[in-house]
């Protein structure tokens, strides 16, 4: 399904300790402590920049090791298209404002601007929107905006 605009989202998690960041394990000892969206935790992530009335479709990726991610866009429903690689037929498809991305699954989602504002993209696990259980600029981990004028 076409899109005016475009986003890959991988998300991935981290171990970081004494200076070393490590790949995370559902495991004692190897617990996340960072989550990225593209190799960024927010506020570092990207902004995603757009108008009032174009869609955006968001690529899920679930690139991480063994966590399940409810993935949420705020400022209205999105569209789920295809899954794992697969267009889903159009009398499939189905409006959510949330999906549960897990390792190795693919989603792809299309979210219409519908009014001007800042709307973020998170996961709805709240440790996973910290920054080593640490909220820095009002969020971190995974987390990104979606800013439309």
């Amino acid at each position: 399904m076409a899109a005016d605009h475009d986003y890959v989202i991988e998300l991935q998690e981290w171990l970081v300790r004494e200076g070393l960041t490590y790949p995370s394990m559902p495991m004692d000892g190897g617990m996340p402590n960072f989550f990225t969206i593209n190799g960024k935790a927010y506020p570092s992530t990207d902004t995603i920049r757009m108008k009032v009335g174009e869609t955006l479709k968001v690529r899920f990726i679930g690139t991480n090791n063994g966590f399940i991610h409810p993935m949420h866009i705020h400022g209205g429903p999105f569209e789920v298209v295809a899954r794992d690689g697969e267009t889903i037929p159009p009398a499939a498809r189905f409006l959510a404002d949330t999906i549960n991305v897990g390792p190795g699954q693919r989603y792809d989602v299309v979210w219409r601007a519908q009014r001007p504002g800042k709307w973020l993209i998170h996961c709805h696990i709240p440790h996973h929107t910290t920054n080593n259980n640490v909220e820095d600029k009002g969020g971190g981990g995974l987390m990104t905006v979606i800013e439309v004028s």
